[in-house]
């Protein structure tokens, strides 16, 4: 517990938790929500918590970058003067990434032209939370425009991991991660086209769901710029925890038809295959040629595929067994042209003319030519692209006639140290940075190989902390499920959880 000894809110805290090893400050949203509807505790008294935990430790995480605590405060003392909880996370406070529009706070992306951006009403998702009970009283840190891998931006600075400083909390959901790993926040709403929430949940050791494409409404979420109704391809939005358990019961909330659809359409999500561990059939997949690993997170992922054939699980070699007809590289090759060509939309056109300089003569496999191509891509291209989506898709579906999962890493190492090297370059910075696997430089956008598999075939995707550590920071797996079918991760990664163990507090 790190709040002040004196402060009677300590003592409270601690009488409650005696009987545990974990503070308070770092259980989950499911056991705060328990002591709320038990009034073990109050709403305004966990806000007070959460903003002294905030005032003490943030200065030197730099996670949480805006607040409205007063307007916060005012909701809490509502909320427990209420008999009847009106929701399913009645009087629960938390922080929102600052790519979502969230009322009484600014929401810029990471944009300085956004720093005065005060949305006049909340993006849908946000609403769906609020709706439910949720008390939101701060933004947390992301990168310039969701595209990078870590956090950091000119309106609000670099946010730091909470395991070790020096190191990067990962992007684009950075500033949630390293606030639910740092005990301010006990959920969050995080957003994905690149791996943008498993790679801060697997750099800071915390749980985090990708879900299938278009079950999360997506409006009020930037980029697209303020005011936009329709959606990104391929971006989704979801939940971020420090329990599988509570990631479950934030995308129930979640999930909903966007905008006009809601008219005619609803969202039935199948139940999970299983409802034991010992039932499920997974690949592991470590092989994927030509994508980064370190040998480290490798042993790492090795071990948890022991740890679940101990439980029972049957756990096969993803790439040889189930998936042969999966290629890894053009799956990627296709992905970026795609992703960049998505991101190239909104840029403007001194940018495009840059990458495409950038890409003349490149290895026609290389980022630099992706970019180069997808941001000059005419509307013919791009349907040529998504007819091969469609067909990618289709070859996952026979994937998961074999099995329930693939379980794969979600980045090729550990969280990495801070890099903002060729920033001046805009754009093209990210193509002139390396990162060292196995003691050799690659690409730094290889970032985007992992969690590129699920993302372009549309899959949901859970990220879940693994008990190991590598060189003291926490690594984590990406279980990626069949499309729609959302709730067979989010089990299996419960089930892990209760098994082996889940969220570990920053030592």
């Amino acid at each position: 517990m790190l709040l002040l000894a004196s402060d009677p809110l300590v003592k409270h805290l601690r009488d409650m938790t005696q009987m545990s090893d974990t503070p308070f400050e770092y259980h989950s949203a499911t056991e705060w929500l328990d002591k709320l509807r038990t009034r073990q505790i109050g709403a305004v008294e966990l806000l007070q918590m959460q903003l002294q935990r905030v005032a003490q430790h943030n200065p030197a995480l730099n996670v949480v970058v805006a607040q409205d605590a007063d307007h916060a405060l005012a909701q809490a003392r509502a909320a427990d003067n209420v008999r009847t909880p009106t929701g399913a996370l009645h009087g629960l406070s938390m922080t929102i990434k600052d790519t979502w529009e969230v009322t009484g706070m600014p929401t810029t992306c990471g944009f300085p032209f956004l720093a005065q951006h005060r949305p006049t009403a909340d993006a849908d998702a946000v609403a769906r939370l609020k709706a439910a009970g949720a008390i939101v009283f701060g933004k947390t840190n992301t990168p310039v425009g969701a595209g990078d891998h870590q956090s950091y931006n000119p309106v609000y600075g670099c946010s730091n991991n909470p395991w070790n400083i020096a190191h990067t909390v990962g992007g684009s959901s950075g500033g949630a991660a390293g606030a639910l790993a740092a005990g301010f926040t006990p959920l969050e709403l995080g957003s994905d086209i690149g791996g943008s929430i498993r790679c801060p949940a697997h750099f800071c050791g915390v749980f985090g769901h990708k879900p299938s494409y278009g079950i999360v409404p997506m409006r009020g979420h930037i980029p697209a710029m303020p005011g936009a109704l329709s959606s990104v391809e391929l971006a989704v939005g979801g939940p971020m925890a420090r329990s599988a358990a509570d990631l479950a019961l934030a995308l129930d909330l979640l999930v909903a038809p966007s905008g006009q659809d809601s008219t005619a359409w609803r969202i039935a999500l199948p139940p999970a295959r299983h409802e034991r561990l010992a039932d499920f059939r997974v690949a592991l997949w470590l092989d994927a040629p030509g994508f980064g690993l370190d040998d480290t997170y490798r042993d790492a992922l090795l071990q948890f595929g022991e740890d679940l054939r101990r439980e029972g699980v049957t756990v096969v070699d993803g790439a040889r067994t189930v998936a042969p007809h999966i290629d890894a590289a053009a799956s990627h090759a296709l992905y970026a042209e795609m992703l960049f060509a998505i991101i190239g939309t909104g840029m403007p056109p001194p940018e495009i003319e840059r990458l495409r300089q950038a890409g003349q003569g490149a290895d026609a496999q290389s980022y630099a030519a992706w970019m180069a191509r997808a941001v000059t891509l005419d509307h013919r291209g791009f349907d040529h692209l998504l007819e091969q989506r469609a067909h990618l898709m289709q070859a996952w579906q026979r994937v998961y006639t074999e099995v329930d999962l693939v379980l794969c890493p979600v980045m090729p190492t550990p969280a990495y140290p801070h890099d903002h090297s060729h920033d001046d370059l805009g754009a093209l910075a990210q193509q002139h940075r390396r990162v060292m696997v196995n003691g050799q430089a690659r690409p730094y956008l290889d970032g985007l190989q992992w969690p590129g598999l699920a993302t372009l075939a549309q899959l949901p995707a859970t990220a879940l902390p693994l008990r190991q550590r590598v060189a003291g920071l926490p690594v984590g797996v990406q279980a990626m499920g069949p499309y729609l079918e959302d709730r067979t991760p989010l089990q299996f990664a419960q089930l892990v959880e209760q098994a082996l163990g889940g969220f570990q507090a920053p030592l």
